[in-house]
């Protein structure tokens, strides 16, 4: 049987009953005790990490974790992560980031929505299927960092949570999901990628604070966002269009200015993105604020989704970009198949 590591970082999902009180398991004989048949589909052991409520989980936690799958790499042959849901898409993007394309074993990163001790949980499904899912990768010679939800297997970097509540929690709006699970098993499909023989792994594990995220909204006044950045705090922006990487243009919510001088006085980088799930901001796009924007000086996104955009950036800031153009060249750039391969020579044109 295949050896898989269970990484316990929190969640509903690891949640049990002790001593008539609802707590995070222990020891995997914690787990055994509710899922019994796991055991029988893989070798488990099991790690406690952490518990946390996903909400506070932030960019020292994916460090944290990276280090830990990367320096047990080559005594498991996959991993499972539990993970509350909040901000699981993030650390999921942020993991394909730091492990890399070459990280040589698949990772499955796992939720619910109900605990495993509640009538009618979606965390027994949930669980069982990552294990089944891990196991698969593994003998395929996959090597994705994947989201296990429902019946779904997603690219973890392409990947959104779009309920708060529905058991199908997440989705991969702008790239197709990896693998089906039915009654017949998990099957990967062409898009899930595989380990290439010989490959190094790169661990890049580290992530910069101070990106600003910000949603436009109409009637917005650049002049708040420009005394944040005049601070010297802010490290990079990313703005939310109201399209496909339009901005405000008109009288004094004209966002292009604030584009302009931040690039160009103050050296920080500005990113556009959309805000719709499954959108893009390439420059073809025929949208006259958003060409504007981008020869402001914006960068355009791609089809990154919201969630890799900002981890991106911060991720792309921490392995030493120190021009805008190391951070276009960064965030249009395929690293673990997390933005569809933009054309080189477009990246020429602005």
């Amino acid at each position: 049987m295949k050896k898989i590591l269970l990484v316990i970082y929190g969640g509903t999902i690891s949640m049990v009953v002790k001593d008539n009180k609802v707590m995070p398991a222990e020891n995997i004989e914690d787990i055994n005790k509710l899922l019994p048949h796991i055991k029988d589909i893989a070798e488990i052991e099991m790690l406690v990490l952490a518990n946390k409520d996903s909400t506070n989980v932030n960019h020292e936690d994916w460090t944290k974790i990276a280090y830990c799958l990367f320096s047990n790499k080559d005594a498991y042959d996959g991993f499972i992560i539990t993970h509350g849901t909040n901000t699981m898409a993030y650390t999921a993007s942020a993991l394909s980031l730091a492990l890399g394309a070459h990280f040589p074993k698949p990772i499955v990163i796992t939720g619910s929505q109900l605990p495993l001790t509640v009538y009618g949980n979606d965390a027994r499904f949930n669980f069982e299927n990552a294990v089944k899912t891990v196991v698969v990768a593994a003998e395929e010679n996959i090597n994705e960092v994947m989201i296990v939800f429902n019946d779904v297997v997603l690219r973890g970097g392409r990947a959104l949570k779009i309920s708060e509540s529905a058991f199908r929690a997440f989705a991969s709006p702008a790239f197709p999901s990896i693998a089906d699970i039915t009654s017949t098993g998990i099957h990967f499909n062409y898009h899930a990628r595989k380990n290439i023989p010989g490959s190094v792994p790169d661990l890049r594990p580290h992530f910069t604070p101070g990106v600003l995220s910000i949603d436009l909204t109409p009637g917005q006044l650049p002049d708040l966002f420009e005394a944040i950045v005049a601070t010297g705090k802010c490290k990079g922006i990313i703005l939310k269009s109201h399209g496909a990487g339009s901005v405000p243009t008109g009288g004094s919510y004209n966002f292009l200015p604030f584009i302009e001088k931040t690039v160009h006085q103050y050296k920080v980088p500005v990113v556009v993105s959309t805000k719709f799930i499954g959108g893009n901001s390439y420059k073809e796009v025929n949208d006259e604020c958003a060409v504007l924007a981008i020869e402001a000086g914006a960068i355009p996104s791609g089809d990154l989704t919201d969630v890799m955009t900002e981890v991106k950036m911060m991720w792309i800031l921490s392995q030493g970009a120190n021009s805008i153009p190391d951070v276009r060249s960064g965030i249009l750039r395929e690293y673990s198949g997390e933005i569809t391969p933009y054309k080189v020579a477009k990246l020429n044109e602005v």
